[in-house]
């Protein structure tokens, strides 16, 4: 499916209503009685429990713990601590950005979303209205036409669709037609005839008897430690590449990134560099996005796995150069990744590039992997040699598209899929990279001086 085609399937239904006016009141009980089962929801799993304190508090009196029927506080809920987001929700706070937004005409009318930078922050550089269509805040039929009336009125120069503000309405409709078509299996690769099969690592376990054979069961085969560790440092902002370490400690802390950053964190994890299953990258975003639709996340996650939607795997995004496009000074990283924040702008995307006496001038040292804690003034080394990474992923991604099989083939299912990638001269994934030593280690296990032009002495380094 495409936007062309979801356009064209839109065009046979007709033109999109216009928003319904708010009502001048709320009917009372009598006049809306309930005429379905009200069941209650499930409360396992329960994700938060980590978070909230021994005292875990409900209140079935409809107007809250105070009586005064306002939202109930996290720590009237029982969580010890306090939301870290910055962002908040409601229908008064929704119509007000909107209103922010459509008043600066020219920004509304020539808004391009592949031309938005993911680094912006206080403010972001998009709408940060997502969360608020997600809940339910705010209508996706008032920020339509809001959009479409501004785009009807400056025709000659307005962005179109998929980069305007309506094409970012259009790929939300996408994923959500496409789920309903395809049906439960669209979250997963099992039984997903549009998806395609690839041997990513850390494979989800299927079938229970409370979910039933044909569906993934939440969680996964560790084939391999290296990729499980790999997985870890990822979810924390530790893999020891700051541009991603940033992105996902902004992803924890706030329940939001730029699409773009979404884009360069799941590459990364998947077709990129780990070679990890999509399907983890999912969970993580379902679990922490303030925004997360389940049709959105996982169509975004095959789609940038080269899973499903998009097919050119070859084109990766760099965990150095895409961040250096969009902020050079490294300030997005400073935010997110304190530790270096004193280092210089021409090290902050590679730190382990820096000579060690630059390293201790800013006051960091690069060791361990942040998974037993981080003392203070360290970063993590990087988890590999991404250029090498990259390549055999590259080659792993074609050999599994040479192979063509899709999430409903039997060989997928009965396991026959492994003969095949055998005989196709499949290879460890895990390759080299143990042999592999960030250029700092190596500078200071070395004879060489520490001062002196770094492209000169870097062709001397033997990996």
């Amino acid at each position: 499916m495409s936007i062309t085609q979801l356009q064209a399937a839109g065009r046979k239904v007709g033109e999109i209503p216009r928003p319904i006016p708010a009502p001048t009141y709320l009917p009372g009980p009598d006049e809306m009685p309930v005429d379905f089962e009200q069941d209650r929801p499930e409360t396992e799993p329960d994700l938060n429990a980590s978070y909230r304190a021994k005292a875990d508090n409900t209140y079935s009196n409809i107007a809250g713990p105070k009586g005064d029927f306002a939202i109930a506080t996290l720590e009237e809920l029982g969580f010890s601590v306090p939301a870290t987001t910055p962002h908040r929700g409601g229908e008064s706070i929704a119509l007000k950005r909107l209103e922010d937004i459509f008043l600066n005409e020219e920004y509304a009318a020539t808004f391009q979303k592949p031309n938005t930078s993911p680094t912006a922050f206080e403010p972001q550089s998009t709408t940060l209205l997502s969360p608020m269509l997600h809940f339910g805040a705010l209508s996706p039929r008032l920020f339509y036409w809001k959009a479409q009336d501004l785009a009807e009125k400056y025709f000659q120069w307005a962005s179109k669709p998929p980069e305007s503000l309506t094409g970012q309405l259009l790929f939300r409709d996408m994923f959500f037609a496409a789920q309903a078509a395809i049906g439960s299996p669209f979250a997963q690769t099992l039984d997903n005839a549009y998806c395609r099969f690839i041997p990513w690592h850390l494979p989800s376990k299927v079938g229970t008897k409370e979910i039933g054979d044909g569906a993934i069961s939440g969680e996964y085969h560790i084939d391999s430690p290296l990729a499980e560790t790999w997985f870890k440092r990822w979810k924390l902002g530790m893999t020891g590449f700051p541009f991603v370490d940033a992105l996902m400690r902004q992803l924890r802390a706030e329940g939001w990134i730029h699409h773009l950053g979404r884009h360069m964190v799941a590459c990364f994890l998947t077709r990129g560099g780990c070679y990890v299953h999509w399907e983890r990258g999912a969970e993580v975003f379902e679990e922490l996005l303030i925004d997360h639709e389940p049709a959105c996340n996982a169509g975004n996650w095959q789609w940038v796995s080269c899973s499903a939607f998009y097919s050119q795997h070859f084109r990766c995004y760099s965990p150095v150069a895409f961040g250096q496009r969009w902020d050079k000074e490294g300030e997005f990283i400073r935010k997110w990744v304190p530790e270096l924040k004193d280092l210089d702008k021409k090290f902050i995307y590679e730190p382990w590039t820096a000579w060690k006496t630059t390293l201790s001038e800013a006051g960091v040292k690069i060791e361990g992997d942040g998974l037993h804690g981080q003392i203070d003034g360290t970063y993590p080394a990087p988890m590999f040699n991404f250029k090498e990474r990259r390549s055999v992923c590259i080659a792993a991604m074609k050999r599994a598209y040479s192979i063509g099989l899709h999430g409903d083939d039997d060989k997928m299912k009965n396991g026959a899929w492994k003969k095949l990638f055998d005989e196709a001269g499949e290879t460890e994934m895990e390759g080299s990279i143990f042999r592999w030593k960030p250029r700092q280690l190596i500078r200071s296990q070395s004879t060489v001086p520490e001062e002196g032009p770094m492209d000169r002495y870097v062709k001397k380094v033997k990996r």
